[in-house]
């Protein structure tokens, strides 16, 4: 297929980089063409040539199909259109939007291809022929044609600001109860009921589920959701577990066969490389910040935070001036520095969202539901976790809710509920491109993905 823009000297780099881009996600690295590959579109290479060649793999005739009808309909160089606005800053060491905005593409079969894909096919190229297969691949392509043209309005609708490069919710459009009603479920797959889930974590583009008195961590692809088992023989016992973009790897809680220690397992993504080291037996959960590692643990009734570096030495130990009380407490460090909190009353089962200064003074606090009593746990009914735009995500697992706050407290968002068919989760993960949440439910053992039609940033700490 020929790729021709109204900027020819760029092409050239344009095309190194979609091949680079297609090395990364072979390599199951940050992808930006992962989007075609989510349409059923395999895009395996690009050269230069009067125009920019691009080569779509088809390993049966319903993926020619999907091509040839992503052509002719236009989706195909919507989605191109994408990709290459966010390949184009790499190729020309520019990142301006007017400079985004100048880019104009079109598309073109040689005869002989279009001769070809209709010999495989059945279908014309340019004007579509009855086909067996069509009325699957209509229903099919219609719905990922759908799904898009929402998308692009809803961004085109959103007011835009600059932060970073990052959309950013006006602050206008921001209250302490503000809901997303445009959030809607795309996708429920079960996870395997061998030994009980405990916890998941996305990293790049696959997500891993943990088990409790397993070894076996279950990998899901987050383009088409299929599953890869992975055999950690360190791992008997995990409790929780964290991500690590910067570094690509996985953390995990484990508790050790003598039921008396605990130790931090780090898992190499690249290499599947492993390293350990021994934490207090009172830890209760882990998050990463920039590449050091957190465990919040209640010792000797003070709610306590541990700061380790990736290659597990201890930094540093904040004692919390939290009530001891406490029966249980999670925290995250965000991009101010300071940490964000859940604790929960041990007395009246009352759960609080705290923020707190780097030496563990509580700088701002706030009840969760303060019209319900709760349980003494954290894990009966709320979790904690941030994602790399530096949103906070909280999930209440009774009320069905998932809030996307401030590290200030002051502004909650709420992007998915029970409206949305959202049922009691247990931990929840937002993907790079803050358009999809993943939401676990323990229980039933399942996950959730919801489209979500504000991006992470829009609430992320300021």
């Amino acid at each position: 297929m020929h790729l021709n823009t109204n900027r020819p000297e760029i092409e050239r780099q344009l095309s190194t980089a979609i091949s680079q881009d297609v090395s990364a996600e072979l390599s199951s690295e940050y992808s930006a063409i992962s989007e075609l590959s989510e349409h059923g579109l395999h895009l395996v290479g690009a050269r230069p040539d009067k125009s920019i060649l691009l080569y779509f793999y088809c390993s049966e005739t319903i993926a020619a199909t999907v091509l040839a009808k992503s052509y002719s309909s236009g989706l195909l160089r919507s989605l191109l259109d994408s990709v290459l606005n966010r390949l184009l800053s790499r190729a020309t060491n520019q990142a301006t939007s007017s400079t985004i905005n100048q880019l104009e593409t079109s598309l073109s079969f040689d005869v002989e291809e279009a001769l070809l894909i209709e010999e495989v096919t059945g279908l014309d190229v340019f004007k579509t022929k009855k086909h067996p297969l069509e009325k699957e691949i209509d229903a099919r392509f219609e719905l990922k044609a759908l799904r898009t043209a929402l998308q692009r309005k809803e961004r085109k609708s959103s007011e835009m600001h600059e932060d970073d490069g990052r959309y950013i919710l006006p602050s206008h459009q921001i209250s302490s109860s503000s809901q997303s009603k445009d959030a809607a479920l795309l996708k429920e797959f079960p996870l395997s009921k061998h030994s009980p889930v405990v916890a998941m974590a996305l990293l790049m583009d696959e997500l891993y589920v943990i088990h409790s008195r397993s070894s076996t961590i279950e990998v899901f692809s987050c383009a088409n959701y299929r599953c890869k088992t992975q055999q950690v023989t360190i791992v008997t016992d995990a409790k929780d577990v964290a991500s690590c973009s910067p570094d690509n790897c996985i953390y995990i809680l484990n508790t050790l066969t003598d039921r008396k220690s605990m130790e931090i397992v780090r898992l190499a993504k690249a290499s599947n490389g492993i390293e350990y080291w021994k934490v207090p037996c009172d830890s209760r959960h882990i998050s990463v910040s920039g590449v050091n590692v957190f465990l919040s643990l209640i010792l000797k009734g003070n709610a306590q935070i541990l700061e380790y570096t990736r290659k597990g030495s201890l930094l540093r130990t904040i004692v919390s001036d939290l009530p001891k009380q406490v029966s249980d407490f999670q925290a995250i460090r965000v991009k101010t520095g300071r940490f964000v909190c859940i604790a929960v009353d041990g007395s009246s089962g009352k759960r609080k969202l705290l923020s707190v200064d780097d030496d563990g003074t509580t700088v701002h606090s706030t009840e969760i539901d303060p019209d319900r009593q709760g349980s003494s746990s954290v894990e009966d009914h709320n979790f904690l976790t941030s994602d790399s735009n530096g949103c906070i995500l909280v999930s209440d697992k009774r009320s069905s809710k998932v809030w996307a706050v401030d590290s200030n407290l002051e502004q909650r968002t709420e992007l998915v509920s029970a409206q949305h068919h959202l049922v009691n989760p247990d931990g929840v993960a937002l993907d790079d491109s803050g358009e999809r949440l993943f939401a676990l439910n323990k229980s039933k053992a399942v996950v959730q993905v919801f489209r979500i039609s504000r991006r992470t940033s829009e609430t992320k700490a300021k």
